[in-house]
């Protein structure tokens, strides 16, 4: 039995990553477009869910380069005929993965679902080619935004 949060065979699970997708893609394009990345780049998507950030970063690494998309359930990730984007289904935290082989590696709101976050965060470091780039991006509602939640607690007698 999978302790993940969320049910995939729900029946809205892609409206979901969508969502999600629409929520979050824009600042993490930003971030990666800071990083430099460019033509001919490997790059590993980690928890691709539909894919919008896989896709993105196929267009931008060219037919030079390569991405693998991954996910537990990888249904919902559509490569729209892309021969440089590759789609496996696999698990980080116990699926083998090449070492120094990115250039790139990228993980959204996955590795807070974590048990064992310290050991996956260094077998990813460890999939990184010399002078590659680990982004790994968790939502922190504990973080300067916490004290703003309380009032609205309040308000609504919590």
């Amino acid at each position: 039995m999978s302790t993940y949060v969320f049910d995939q065979a729900w029946q809205k699970e892609r409206d979901r990553l969508t969502a999600l997708q629409s929520l979050y893609d824009g600042a993490s394009r930003r971030l990666l477009d800071g990083l430099g990345l460019t033509t001919g780049w490997r790059c590993l998507e980690v928890g691709s869910g539909a894919g919008g950030i896989a896709i993105w970063l196929a267009d931008r690494v060219g037919e030079a380069g390569h991405v693998l998309a991954t996910d537990l359930d990888t249904r919902f990730l559509d490569v729209h005929g892309r021969a440089n984007l590759e789609v496996r289904t696999h698990n980080i935290v116990s699926d083998p993965l090449d070492e120094a082989a990115f250039d790139l590696i990228h993980a959204r709101a996955v590795v807070e679902h974590l048990a064992d976050r310290e050991q996956v965060v260094k077998r990813l470091a460890a999939a990184l080619r010399p002078g590659g780039w680990l982004l790994i991006e968790e939502v922190d509602f504990g973080g300067a935004t916490a004290g703003m939640l309380v009032p609205r607690q309040e308000t609504l007698g919590l």
